[in-house]
């Protein structure tokens, strides 16, 4: 009955025909849906293989920070041709930001030598351990000043006039850490002149001979001493020779002792190095500051005291002296006489975040309070016009410091020191007789960086600011007609002059 049923045979055929549609078009979309979600399942187990391929394949590195915490190198594994390379039995290599290499090298080396003493393995091992153990070295570099360093030390020439592929410059604050460091050398690309030994010139008369001095009361300021060589002979000519050779001919006539620093006189720096004892200045040296002394010291013992004069008065021990033993050295004229030893890390940490190595405090007094601040005068001097290190002067800025040179002056240094950094600049000329620019580079280098005028010296009570007779070196009376101004310890004040 159609009226019951509703639906014509042919109506009831399309209807069929019409369901049997629908039912392919759902098993249709039901494989489509299957299909895009087979598809999604694939795609995701692919990505996940992907990601534990590159998290089970991926380079280990170790990573190095500036004291913010900012990355600022990695270590990896490399091959022996790779440059940056630190050797070992796999050779380990780093890759840092533009001209931060001689920084990156001495912080890496630092925190090799760490890991040596802590698990009594190779250098070669330390450095494998850093990249295997994914370690974070965080060091002192401080970007601001490693900046201003940079703008004049990395250029093709310091400055104007100055053409040195032989170069290097390196900033500390007070305490021991190095902030900043730069490192050019043309013969050896891999040579780092913060670490490479090279003879001190006159920067170390005030550590070897004026310091001590001082410190044992074998002078005071306005001591005098005969400006006369300390050595005359005929050699095989017939002409007279003298030793040692002054900048300037000699006067022979009498300076004090901060006049003789000033202007870095080599026969009075000789004479009072006498006066204290070599053998004595060579033992100074070596506990205070580290340094190598072991052919001067068996010298002295042998007899042959005078043969090494040069090398302790002059700068030129044999075993050489680093740009960053004089940074550290420099500090106790700034700081009141305490010796830290120069460090770029602070901190070691495992890959895992643990901490591995925090920075302790080694401080030493070297000097007392009192020594280190009438050396810090004497040195200010120095800056002064007239100076050997004038061009070091920056107005407003209580600058000392003390130049340096050798090896026919191809050897230019200039260790300076503010009341909150120390910086020393050193660079080889490929002739000698030219003049020493060095405190030039090193006040460019300060101007670029922030002082805090609040922070300053710190002036001892047991410290006396005295006039004293220019002509005898006595205390000045109201008779001495020429008088200058000199720092004492109170301990060691001279007498009184008897002018009339």
């Amino acid at each position: 009955m159609s009226g019951k049923t509703g639906m014509s045979k042919k109506a009831g055929t399309d209807g069929k025909a019409e369901i049997n549609r629908n039912v392919e078009r759902n098993k249709s979309a039901g494989m489509r849906g299957k299909r895009i979600a087979g598809v999604a399942a694939t795609a995701a187990v692919c990505v996940l293989l992907v990601v534990a391929g590159h998290i089970l394949s991926r380079e280990k590195t170790g990573i190095v920070t500036d004291i913010e915490g900012k990355e600022i190198a990695r270590l990896m594994y490399g091959s022996q041709t790779d440059d940056n390379q630190m050797g070992g039995d796999r050779t380990v290599r780093y890759d840092c930001e533009d001209r931060y290499e001689a920084y990156i090298d001495l912080a890496c080396r630092e925190a090799a030598k760490i890991l040596c003493e802590r698990e009594g393995i190779r250098e070669a091992e330390a450095f494998g351990m850093l990249v295997e153990e994914e370690m974070t070295v965080q060091t002192t570099l401080c970007p601001d000043v490693m900046g201003g360093l940079l703008d004049v030390c990395a250029e093709e020439s310091m400055l104007s006039g100055i053409l040195a592929s032989e170069r290097a410059a390196a900033v500390s604050d007070t305490k021991g850490h190095i902030l900043a460091c730069y490192s050019r050398s043309a013969e050896d690309s891999s040579r780092n002149y913060v670490t490479y030994p090279t003879y001190a010139g006159s920067t170390i008369k005030s550590l070897s001979v004026y310091g001590p001095a001082v410190e044992d009361d074998i002078v005071c300021w306005s001591d005098l001493y005969m400006d006369s060589p300390y050595r005359q002979s005929i050699n095989a000519d017939g002409e007279e020779e003298v030793w040692p050779v002054n900048t300037g001919s000699y006067t022979n006539r009498m300076w004090t002792v901060q006049e003789a620093l000033k202007k870095s006189n080599n026969a009075i720096a000789v004479k009072v190095l006498k006066d204290y004892g070599v053998g004595d200045s060579c033992r100074f040296v070596r506990e205070a500051f580290g340094l190598k002394t072991d052919v001067e010291e068996r010298a002295v013992l042998e007899g042959k005291e005078d043969e090494v004069l040069p090398n302790l008065a002059l700068g030129y021990l044999e075993a050489g002296v680093t740009m960053r033993d004089l940074l550290g050295a420099y500090q106790i004229f700034a700081n009141g006489g305490i010796y830290t030893p120069m460090h770029a890390v602070v901190a070691i940490r495992t890959g895992n975040g643990e901490e591995y190595y925090q920075e302790g405090s080694e401080t030493t007094r070297v000097f007392s309070a009192e020594t280190a601040y009438v050396m810090n005068r004497m040195l200010k001097t120095v800056v002064e016009e007239g100076g050997t290190g004038e061009a070091a002067y920056i107005e407003g800025l209580d600058i000392c410091g003390k130049t340096g040179t050798s090896d026919e002056s191809r050897d230019n240094w200039f260790v300076g020191m503010t009341p909150e950094y120390v910086c020393a600049v050193w660079y080889r000329l490929p002739r000698a007789g030219m003049k020493n620019e060095s405190p030039a580079v090193f006040k460019e280098i300060m101007v670029r960086m922030e002082h805090h005028e609040e922070i300053g010296y710190q002036k001892p009570e047991s410290v006396a600011e005295a006039a004293y007779c220019k002509k005898t070196g006595l205390l000045a009376n109201e008779f001495c007609e020429e008088q200058k101004t000199g720092y004492y310890k109170k301990q060691n004040m001279p007498g009184e002059c008897d002018c009339q």
